[in-house]
């Protein structure tokens, strides 16, 4: 059993064991084939395995948990005043910030497939954090030095190459952390630990990215908009990160590679089918069919179940590209409102800091109170197909209210509108991501069969990556005359895309075969599996 494989089993364990958490994910016994997830195994260790077995929290976790907070919150911290940086120091205009912004966010998004493809085929995680964390460091020292105020000539060309690597480097790193520390612990034994792991790590995650929201454009603020100051923060915070996951390597287990990746075979698989279908030489019912022979029919029949999956995923983009925009025109908006709370004047891009914050407190909040009062009082529960459309239409409404309001400030005196009028369209927006990110991603699982649980990851990213390319399309075409105009476009687009996407669920061809099951035996047991030499790493 291969490495990309076993990353697969920690992904589908992961989410099995997240699922009991999240009612929204969960269906009624009597739908649960609809989704592939029926039959499941009790996961819940028995009391002789507990009573025999207690092995402790590997410590190689806790320091790829340390390096995970650092790293989140330097990556984020750049992004966060990036928008304002471009604009007031570079005196960009306000479209080309937001287009550079967004491109940055785009490598940050597609790149995480070749570190999958790095790790799984040729170095291991670990390996390829190291490597690519020497970009992430030539990055964040390029960009450090150019923007220190003794610095007088223009280096433009070094700070977008900075960037480049800084975002390079924070996608190949981002598809490798994960699963870095999820192999360090044994299984079954650690079952438990593993599901905190993962609630560990979106902790982690979360408050790095709400503390980079924080703290990093109100070092902006203090030091009077010196941008060295706040970039040298965060590659201190970086080499804090680079430290940690150095010491790890004293502690991480050894990693075996395979050289055949799933996600090559993938696209190896359908490239040879269609160029057959060109031609006119397929013979089969199904056009996939016609690379039976060079590749096995139970691989192709996957590859098929994957594409049955992945073709939901087509109207989805621009739902990652409202989403991607609180750091760019939505943070240009709150430059434009009074951001005064109590006396207490906060920088226009802390505002959007309500948005992790927000999502922290309605993830909860809908899980624990809303879901099961819904279900206690009418009986239902929200499938994840019809979440995922809800939460189209939520981050929809979010650029409605946004449009609403850059109308007003355009009819106001600058500044006279509180930035409290911005709080709708962030909750509209973290709405959306509740209703649609999780379940979604949810489904997917459930749907697409186990060796192609990694590639639909990697399309997950993909998906995010071009919504924030169809950011810099919009913004480059200058469709629209003004920016409350834009916002307006967008909550269309995002109507459109809802609306495509709910019409392609209904005629979702359910298998009639259900996939298989998402923890089966093999999955789980991986530390004990003799006949596989690569299952304990």
């Amino acid at each position: 059993m291969k490495l990309w494989k076993q990353k697969d089993k920690l992904l589908v364990t992961a989410l099995y064991l997240q699922n009991k958490s999240l009612p929204i994910l969960q269906v009624k016994e009597k739908d649960a084939t609809s989704y592939g997830t029926s039959n499941r195994k009790d996961l819940s260790p028995s009391p002789e395995k507990s009573d025999q077995v207690r092995l402790k929290y590997p410590t190689a976790v806790y320091l790829v948990l340390g390096s995970k907070f650092f790293e989140s919150f330097a990556a984020n911290g750049v992004r966060s005043i990036l928008a304002l940086y471009l604009r007031d120091s570079l005196n960009l205009s306000e479209s080309l910030a937001t287009t550079v912004l967004h491109i940055f966010n785009f490598f940050s998004q597609f790149c995480p497939i070749f570190g999958a493809i790095l790790a799984d085929s040729y170095f291991g995680n670990a390996k390829t954090i190291f490597y690519f964390m020497l970009f992430y460091a030539l990055g964040y020292g390029g960009i450090t030095l150019v923007t220190l105020p003794f610095i007088k000539a223009s280096m433009d060309i070094i700070v977008f190459l900075s960037l480049f690597l800084i975002s390079v480097g924070n996608g190949n790193i981002r598809a490798c952390i994960t699963s870095l520390a999820a192999i360090q612990f044994k299984l079954p034994e650690q079952k438990v630990s593993l599901q905190k792991y993962f609630s560990h790590y979106y902790f982690v995650y979360t408050m790095g990215v709400l503390l980079s929201k924080i703290i990093t454009p109100s070092i902006r603020g203090l030091s009077g908009n010196c941008y060295g100051i706040v970039f040298g923060f965060l590659a201190i915070l970086f080499l804090a990160c680079w430290i940690t996951f150095l010491i790890g390597m004293f502690f991480y287990k050894k990693e075996e590679v395979n050289r055949q990746n799933i996600l090559v075979q993938v696209v190896g698989c359908i490239w040879y089918a269609l160029v057959k279908y060109i031609k006119k030489e397929n013979v089969h019912a199904n056009w996939l069919d016609s690379s039976i022979g060079r590749y096995s029919e139970e691989f192709v029949r996957d590859v098929r179940a994957f594409l049955r999956v992945i073709r939901l995923y087509i109207p989805l983009p621009i739902y990652w590209a409202l989403l991607a925009q609180q750091d760019s025109s939505w943070t240009f908006q709150a430059t434009k409102l009074d951001t005064t709370v109590f006396g207490w004047r906060l920088e226009p891009d802390q505002v959007k800091a309500m948005g992790p914050l927000l999502l922290l407190l309605m993830i909860p909040f809908w899980q624990n109170v809303v879901v099961p009062l819904l279900h206690r009082t009418t009986g239902c529960q929200i499938s994840p197909l019809f979440s995922v459309a809800l939460g189209g239409v939520s981050a929809a409404l979010s650029f409605v209210c946004s449009g609403i309001l850059e109308v007003q400030i355009n009819k106001s005196p600058a500044e006279s509108i509180s930035f409290a009028w911005q709080i709708p369209q962030f909750f509209l927006l973290m709405m959306g991501e509740v209703l649609l990110s999780i379940p979604g991603l949810q489904f997917s699982f459930t749907q697409a069969p186990a060796t192609m649980k990694s590639v639909l990851t990697a399309s997950w990213f993909v998906n995010n990556a071009i919504g924030n390319l169809i950011v810099v399309i919009v913004t480059e075409l200058k469709l629209t005359s003004s920016q409350s105009s834009e916002y307006f476009l967008y909550s269309f687009l995002m109507i459109c895309g809802i609306t495509c996407f709910t019409f392609m669920a209904g005629n979702y061809d359910t298998p009639t075969q259900v996939p298989p099951e998402p923890l089966p035996e093999k999955y789980i047991i991986l530390a004990t599996d003799k006949s596989d030499k690569s299952a304990s790493v």
